[in-house]
């Protein structure tokens, strides 16, 4: 137990001691406009784990040199320190002058983890390996080839809807044997679009009964809606015999899907619910309708979002919905 203490104690106050530092390198810098190049004073360097670990070695080893006064052990101290001190040029140049280029952020219903796309791209004249980003121990890791763009996505959990400021997140490599890490936090000025979460058991569409019927949907459905001449790749099972053969070529039929009345969303037509309830099944119908090709209106109290249909409108109409009264 007092193990356990012990170590929650260690993980708090170096918790600490890494919210501090960030937060003095924030005040410095101020916020990243990509596109933004990585420089010598973004960039730190210290030891990993194992490289504390090896250093601690190359100390024993040093000492036992010393009291058998053995040359040749010393000579190796030397040489493998030598090599450990290269890998930190080899781990900052890694990261010195990757270029980020833009970040971008789709938008994503509460509870589906936010998607933060980064964009670098390495304009020198050398290869850069195992380059990760991430916010905390999740990290996605590329290799840059010679002027070659990557994308880098780091994902935040999500719990209410509106804006989602993206944190701060780092750059960092192990490369080339990971005795020493280099690293670069990032402090963006990009943010996300959260969309409420649709109700899994949402009440069916409304039917206000003033909506406008819409045209009905050439192609795959379940009605005739006339014949045209055969086209290659058409059905067999859809040529019209009969027609085909009072004219001496070949006819298929063309289908349609009925596209139903259009459909009023009206807060008041929910009762009983709280805000964030009556925005979920709204945002359930504004998908329904959308994917049934309906024509849909949008009223809430103060807004209103006249009828229409397609990829915009829905778009418009849940920004409206993760945006209400925030």
């Amino acid at each position: 137990m007092a193990t356990v203490a012990g170590s929650q104690a260690r993980t708090s106050v170096l918790n600490g001691i890494v919210s501090w530092v960030k937060q003095r390198v924030h005040a410095r810098r101020g916020p990243l406009t990509p596109p933004f190049e990585l420089e010598y004073r973004h960039i730190f360097v210290l030891p990993t784990s194992f490289g504390w670990g090896f250093g601690a070695m190359l100390v024993f080893m040093a000492l036992g040199g010393l009291n058998f006064n053995n040359n040749m052990a010393l000579m190796l101290v030397f040489l493998l320190g030598t090599i450990a001190q290269l890998t930190t040029l080899i781990a900052y140049r890694n990261l010195s002058g990757l270029k980020i280029d833009r970040i971008y952020a789709e938008p994503v219903f509460t509870g589906e983890p936010a998607r933060f796309r980064v964009f670098i791209s390495n304009d020198d004249t050398r290869q850069r390996f195992a380059v990760q980003a991430g916010f905390k121990d999740s990290l996605d890791c590329r290799d840059l080839e010679l002027n070659a763009n990557e994308t880098l996505e780091l994902k935040h959990p999500t719990t209410q809807r509106g804006w989602l400021e993206m944190p701060s997140f780092r750059l960092e490599t192990r490369f080339p044997l990971g005795l020493f890490k280099a690293w670069a936090w990032i402090f963006p000025q990009t943010r996300g679009l959260v969309y409420p979460a649709p109700a899994r058991k949402a009440p069916p569409l409304p039917r206000t009964g003033r909506g406008q019927g819409g045209r009905a949907t050439r192609g795959d459905g379940d009605q005739v809606h006339g014949l045209r001449k055969y086209q290659p790749g058409d059905s067999i099972q859809r040529v019209a015999w009969r027609a085909s053969a009072r004219h001496n070529e070949l006819y298929s039929l063309e289908m349609e899907t009925p596209k139903e009345e259009a459909c009023e969303l009206d807060w008041d037509l929910l009762k009983g619910g709280d805000t964030e309830t009556r925005l979920s099944i709204l945002t359930a119908w504004v998908i329904a309708a959308d994917h049934k090709q309906l024509s849909y209106s949008l009223n809430l109290p103060g807004e209103f979002i006249p009828r229409g249909d397609g990829v915009n409108h829905r778009l418009k109409c849940l920004e409206t919905l993760a945006l209400y009264l925030l």
